[in-house]
C-alpha cells in the first residue's frame, strides 16, 4: 500500500515538473520575441528621428516594456529619447508635435507605444 502511494506521488511530481518546464520554455520564447520586437521598433523610431531632424545626436535613453504604474496612469510601453543640439525654427513643443505626426505616418506599430518622451 505504501509503495502504491509513493509511486503515485512520484508520477504526480514528474508530471508537474514536465508541465512547469513546458510552461517555462513557452514563457521564455514569448518574452524573447517581445523584446526583439520592441528593439526593432525603438531602432526604427531612432533612425527616423535622426533622418528627419537637424540634431547633432539622437540617443535612446530609456525603454521599458510591461505593465507599469505611475502618476500618469497604467502604461505598457514607454520610450525616451535625448536629442542633442537640435536646430528648429519653432518652439520645442511644436517640434515635438511635428516629430510625433511624422512617426505616426511612417513607423508601423507606433501606436503600440503608450508614452514617448523627447528631451531636447
Amino acid at each position: 500500500m505504501n509503495t502504491q502511494k509513493t509511486l503515485n506521488r512520484k508520477r504526480k511530481l514528474i508530471v508537474k515538473v514536465i508541465l512547469g518546464f513546458i510552461i517555462g520554455i513557452s514563457f521564455g520564447f514569448g518574452i524573447t520575441k517581445m523584446i526583439k520586437s520592441d528593439t526593432r521598433l525603438t531602432s526604427s523610431i531612432k533612425q527616423s528621428i535622426q533622418e528627419n531632424c537637424d540634431c547633432e545626436s539622437v540617443n535612446k535613453n530609456i525603454s521599458s516594456i510591461g505593465l507599469q504604474f505611475s502618476k500618469d496612469g497604467i502604461t505598457n510601453k514607454t520610450v525616451s529619447f535625448v536629442l542633442k543640439n537640435c536646430k528648429y525654427e519653432v518652439s520645442a513643443a511644436e517640434e515635438a508635435k511635428k516629430i510625433n505626426e511624422h512617426l505616426k505616418a511612417t513607423i508601423p506599430n507606433y501606436e503600440t507605444i503608450d508614452i514617448i518622451e523627447l528631451s531636447f
